[in-house]
């Protein structure tokens, strides 16, 4: 999916991370006793102690920085990337991630049938370029040329993708011609042909003019729903599940798209259930886990307690995966602080998609945002000791947002300033 289609995954602008501040998950019992001084003095010199730089060239990384986390996830068998999507150097870091992990599955933001399609595609030449004009955004964040790159270094390392996302905003007419392919009725595949066309063409519309609200997804009608579950009720189970993922899919889309409470957490409780699902072949009980890697965004792939505030997302249950299997995660946050990032799905003129956004107030990552100066060289903070403090009651984060991400998360990586991740 993509974020136009639904509640943000993560934060495009400041703005935006300040209208998902939620009041849940007050400081630890005790630490708003300490003097206020006294926690930012605290805050101030554990961030800048257990503060390392990191230099990059493409997707080569060196210094203190990339030492510790090459350190880190080599001893750790599932490591979690949490992002801001639409930076083109997030998935350069992670091909870095990658190349010492040497990841044997990829479990991505994506839903099962995108994950199909990038892994077939990203077995060929080039870039997609026709499958991307013929379905704009149908690979999701993988429609951007690095992302794209990262998900061919996976393929050229014989990574199985996995993909656990709701159906996605932008590929109901992907979806329905796959099912076209696979049914068996002519009067069958002839209905799903035009409806694949007709979503196809409202869909782009909709991208075009920036206007969601009647997009597939959200606007689909009861009785064509009554008209695609006559049609196929004969059909093999895999044609009838596409049905049924897009259905559950479009159900959260239209909830939160009306603003009712209750679709988000269908969508994080839908993501674990495809993340277990999709997992069985790797987790069988008395068996080590192979080598996973996770790329989502930061509000998805924290421990414990999410940045959304009451809710427990796919990186806690990644968390107790390994837990189970005596192994360990590595949760790792990076974005930018400052620059330009793609947002936008406009597939006519890419200029549409792209704007300046800026971090540096963002309350999640405010300490570790200040503390980066203006340059070429990222920051690595090591989290760990400031989590410590925090549970030992000398330090207070005074704010629910950084304490989820000192809690959540084992390193923060900024970037001093970001380009946009290009359309193609």
């Amino acid at each position: 999916m993509y974020a136009s289609f639904r509640l943000p995954l993560c934060f495009s602008t400041a703005t935006a991370a300040h209208r998902l501040r939620l009041a849940a998950g007050v400081a630890l019992a005790g630490l708003l006793s300490l003097p206020a001084q006294a926690q930012d003095s605290t805050l101030t010199r554990l961030t800048h102690k257990y503060q390392f730089a990191l230099e990059q060239k493409g997707t080569q990384f060196s210094g203190a920085g990339w030492d510790k986390l090459r350190q880190d996830i080599e001893k750790s068998q599932v490591v979690l990337v949490g992002e801001d999507h639409g930076m083109a150097q997030i998935p350069q870091f992670t091909q870095a991630v990658a190349q010492v992990l040497k990841p044997k599955v990829y479990v991505a933001e994506i839903d099962k049938y995108q994950a199909r399609d990038l892994h077939r595609l990203a077995a060929q030449p080039g870039l997609p370029t026709a499958f991307s004009r013929q379905y704009p955004m149908a690979l999701s964040f993988y429609s951007w040329a690095e992302e794209f790159e990262l998900a061919r270094t996976l393929r050229a390392q014989n990574a199985a993708f996995v993909g656990v996302e709701q159906v996605g905003g932008a590929t109901p007419g992907r979806l329905f011609g796959l099912m076209a392919e696979q049914v068996k009725s002519k009067a069958t595949k002839a209905y799903l042909l035009r409806m694949a066309a007709k979503f196809q063409a409202q869909d782009r519309a909709d991208m075009v003019r920036a206007s969601f609200e009647h997009t597939t997804v959200n606007s689909i009608r009861p009785a064509t729903l009554d008209s695609l579950r006559a049609f196929t009720r004969t059909e093999s189970p895999a044609v009838r599940q596409m049905l049924q993922d897009f259905e559950a899919s479009s159900a959260i889309f239209k909830t939160n798209a009306a603003g009712q409470p209750g679709g988000h957490r269908a969508r994080i409780n839908l993501m674990k259930r495809n993340l277990l699902q999709e997992l069985q072949p790797y987790t069988a009980s008395g068996q080590p886990l192979p080598p996973m890697l996770f790329k989502f965004g930061a509000y998805h792939a924290g421990r414990g307690r999410s940045i959304w505030g009451d809710m427990y997302d796919v990186g806690n249950l990644a968390m107790n995966l390994a837990d189970v299997h005596d192994q360990k995660s590595l949760h790792i946050f990076v974005i930018g602080k400052q620059g330009i990032q793609n947002g936008g799905n406009n597939p006519d003129d890419f200029s549409k998609n792209v704007a300046k956004y800026s971090m540096a107030e963002a309350d999640m990552i405010k300490p570790f945002a200040a503390a980066t100066p203006a340059g070429t060289a990222w920051q690595v903070f090591d989290v760990r000791p400031l989590r410590r403090a925090l549970l030992q009651g000398k330090l207070a984060a005074g704010s629910p947002e950084l304490e989820a991400t000192i809690l959540g998360y084992d390193y923060v990586v900024i970037i001093p300033e970001t380009t946009a991740s290009r359309n193609f």
